[in-house]
């Protein structure tokens, strides 16, 4: 079924930008100032994605950690924190417009469709899709996980 094709296309798009830029494995040591304090605490909300338990239900709570990280990153990242979060900022728009929440796509994903959701808005998700694997987002994920573990000590890339 299509449906099910697009809702498998944006659950990997999502675990796999935010696992680049977030990832899930090992800690570092010391940190300075708020963002890098911000950074390990959220930590733990990218890392539920990752894995073959991935847990998308917490895809709202992991979209709001974003925004502010976006919004508090310092001068040397902050474009690449910018471009990331447009990027989940699109897939958010999408998702709304089909009239869903990021947290639905766990139920869709168990064959649940949620009341008030338009099917044929569903469909067109995936060519937004493509913001996520760009070059771009590949390329800010990768610039924000060498400053975390540079300036913050954490290591947001997948083992």
């Amino acid at each position: 079924m299509r449906f099910n094709a697009v809702i498998g296309s944006l659950t990997l798009a999502l675990t796999a930008t935010l696992l680049a830029a977030c990832g899930s494995s090992g800690g570092g040591s010391s940190s300075s100032g708020a963002y890098c304090d911000e950074l390990k605490a959220d930590k733990t909300y990218f890392e539920s994605l990752s894995g073959s338990n991935a847990d998308i239900s917490n895809l709202d709570q992991v979209f709001a950690k974003v925004h502010t990280l976006a919004d508090d990153a310092p001068d040397n990242v902050s474009s690449d924190w910018k471009t990331l979060d447009d990027a989940i900022t699109t897939i958010e728009t999408a998702l709304s417009d089909a009239g869903l929440k990021p947290g639905d796509l766990a139920a869709l994903q168990s064959g649940q469709v949620p009341k008030g959701v338009d099917l044929s808005k569903l469909q067109e998700l995936a060519p937004k899709l493509q913001t996520l694997s760009g070059s771009g987002v590949s390329d800010a994920a990768k610039n924000i996980a060498a400053d975390a573990k540079k300036t913050c000590g954490v290591d947001l890339t997948s083992s």
